[in-house]
């Protein structure tokens, strides 16, 4: 690697072409420094015998950049190793020369899919028309950044535009059509793979109600493939005759959304130890369809027609309590501070701890490069994302209730190993920095949310 990289909490992804991604991190603290990559890690630490830190060359800002070489063979396996080490360092450090590990997968992106999106993109479908808050970003935009953050594949217009589309009001498609699925029932249909609540989807979109984003706006049911209603008879009427459609639209794009979100840099745990999100997404949902959007909630099972509807007490007593894991049915989105989350929370913030042993948010994915606002900061986490609950705290700001729930990303088995006791050591020095709820309480004047249909500040 000629080519000088990374810095002190930095994550730097290379694309190896037609084989997979290698995300490598570095993890500094005083006396020790941690390269992490893909969970395999090479390290140095100082050497007990040299007590004073003005002995040696400083790991924060040593005027030796560590010189790596990396093989890779044809089946994603590779070797890092740390190369022309300097005798100053070697003097002052014990360091480790090589850690071997596999590539991160490329995602699999269907022709079919991305042929769909473009008949979409054709039809003025996607992205969303009009946006009342924010310049539209032009079509060559999209591609470039296409073509810069995914040069792996032919696809990578789609999937650029898929990411810019879901921070838009486009993601209100998006969730609905994936919470209000009965995922414990199999249609028989590959392309709508889970019956739908009809009746509350139905609801849903007529109650929308935040700025122009109602079902009398015709960008906003545009999203919907529906002319705009002014009853919900003639809703509902309307959403008979294309929900298989919008329903099929909304599996294609939150495929090629999780790919693209997937191939976005990670992004360390040293320089975001924490992640939040305020819920729920869209405000006409309520805390009573927060369970609803994961796996384990019992009513997934069906049957068909029964209400997809759980008060948050119950969920919090039954398959959401603490220890419990749950499973995603829909993107999540969060973002870098508490107050950012409470300006969208809807009486629900999340707190986003990291895996134990992980240097970099592999189960989440920063977007804001893609974003319709440059200015929002913005982490998803795909459907299926599989959390733990830690902790569970019910408070109020500005006199109005609050559940803080504190979760942690459940790591696959099969995905980035977990990293040496060094790496953990360095995590716990992040974590340690700040206690989030005497954080929370602390900001008693945030007015609570509208979801993300709020207008920019």
């Amino acid at each position: 690697m000629a080519a000088q990289r990374g810095g002190h909490g930095v994550s730097s992804r290379l694309i190896v072409d037609g084989q997979g991604f290698l995300d490598v991190t570095e993890m500094p603290s005083l006396d020790s420094m941690v390269l992490d990559a893909n969970g395999a890690t090479l390290w140095l630490k100082r050497h007990e015998r040299y007590g004073s830190r003005f002995a040696c060359p400083s790991l924060q800002n040593s005027p030796y950049p560590l010189s790596l070489s990396l093989r890779i063979d044809d089946d994603g396996n590779f070797n890092l190793s740390i190369v022309d080490i300097p005798s100053i360092m070697t003097a002052c450090y014990s360091i480790s020369k090589q850690a071997s590990g596999r590539l991160k997968p490329l995602p699999k992106i269907s022709v079919e899919d991305a042929a769909f999106i473009n008949k979409m993109i054709e039809q003025k479908f996607i992205p969303y028309q009009n946006i009342p808050d924010a310049p539209k970003k032009p079509i060559e935009e999209i591609r470039a950044l296409g073509r810069q953050h995914f040069p792996f594949t032919p696809y990578n217009f789609e999937l650029a535009m898929t990411l810019y589309d879901w921070t838009t009001a486009s993601f209100a498609r998006m969730v609905l059509f994936k919470i209000f699925q009965y995922t414990g029932i199999n249609s028989g249909i590959a392309a709508l793979p889970h019956p739908l609540d009809r009746e509350s989807l139905a609801v849903n979109i007529w109650q929308s109600n935040f700025s122009v984003y109602t079902p009398q706006d015709a960008d906003y049911m545009r999203t919907f493939l529906m002319q705009p209603a002014h009853s919900f008879d003639n809703l509902t009427g309307q959403l008979e005759e294309v929900i298989d459609q919008v329903y099929n639209f909304s599996e294609i794009e939150n495929r090629l959304l999780v790919a693209a979100m997937k191939s976005m840099p990670r992004t360390s745990i040293a320089s975001k130890p924490r992640l939040f999100s305020g819920q729920v997404d869209i405000e006409q949902l309520g805390t009573e369809r927060f369970g609803i959007e994961f796996e384990e909630c019992p009513l997934n099972e069906g049957p068909v027609g029964v209400e997809l509807t759980h008060s948050l007490k119950d969920a919090l007593e039954s398959y959401m309590s603490v220890g419990k894991t749950i499973t995603t049915k829909m993107v999540w989105s969060f973002t870098d501070s508490i107050e950012e989350a409470m300006h969208y929370s809807n009486g629900i913030v999340l707190v986003l701890n990291p895996p134990s042993g992980a240097s970099v948010w592999d189960s989440v994915s920063f977007i804001t490069p893609l974003s319709d606002d440059p200015t929002k900061i913005e982490y998803t986490a795909a459907p299926g994302t599989k959390f733990e609950i830690q902790s569970v705290q019910h408070t109020a700001v500005s006199g109005k209730p609050v559940t803080i729930i504190g979760l942690e990303p459940v790591l696959e088995r099969n995905g980035p190993l977990k990293t040496r006791p060094m790496l953990e050591e360095i995590r716990q020095q992040r974590l340690s920095e700040g206690v989030v709820e005497q954080r929370i309480d602390s900001h008693e004047s945030i007015r609570s949310g509208r979801g993300r249909y709020k207008s920019r500040r």
